[in-house]
């Protein structure tokens, strides 16, 4: 008996040989796809900046501060501090500037800021004092104030 060949598109004479394989080309699609919402709606779900800020060690009197010491403060009505007497950002930029020169080494000034004060805020001033460093020819140090609380704040309250 001679086997006749089939014309055109005919189905296989015997199907026992099938393959019983996953085609997991369209499982990697779906996974790729949700890692990708995920890493774009992580960021929007995570909106805060949460920063943990140093803990209150011990307390001076502000009467005790050396004269040399450079502190500037962010209030919570938005103004800023150098040394007690409010000024503008622009100002206290200029006065820390002449401060450093006159130094002639290297400084640190020290950042404090109200504990409500909102963290743009606190990062306009640090700013500000990095931009009073590069103007100078001498190198500036940014150091963080202890965390007070607010009835201990006196930063912004003395002078004006």
């Amino acid at each position: 008996m001679s086997k006749k060949k089939k014309k055109g598109f005919s189905p296989p004479e015997t199907t026992s040989n099938a393959v019983g394989d996953i085609n997991v080309t369209p499982l990697i699609d779906i996974v790729l796809v949700l890692l990708i919402i995920y890493m774009v709606v992580t960021p929007v779900m995570l909106n805060q900046f949460l920063v943990n800020l140093p803990e209150k060690t011990e307390t001076m009197d502000e009467d005790d501060i050396p004269e040399e010491q450079l502190l500037v403060a962010a209030c919570l009505d938005g103004s800023y501090t150098l040394k007690s007497t409010k000024k503008p950002l622009p100002e206290i930029i200029a006065t820390l500037k002449k401060k450093i020169n006159r130094k002639r080494k290297k400084t640190v000034v020290f950042v404090d800021a109200h504990p409500k004060v909102l963290y743009p805020q606190v990062v306009k001033l640090m700013d500000a004092v990095r931009e009073a460093g590069k103007q100078s020819r001498y190198d500036v140090e940014i150091g963080v104030a202890s965390l007070k609380e607010e009835k201990e704040f006196l930063a912004c309250s003395a002078k004006k």
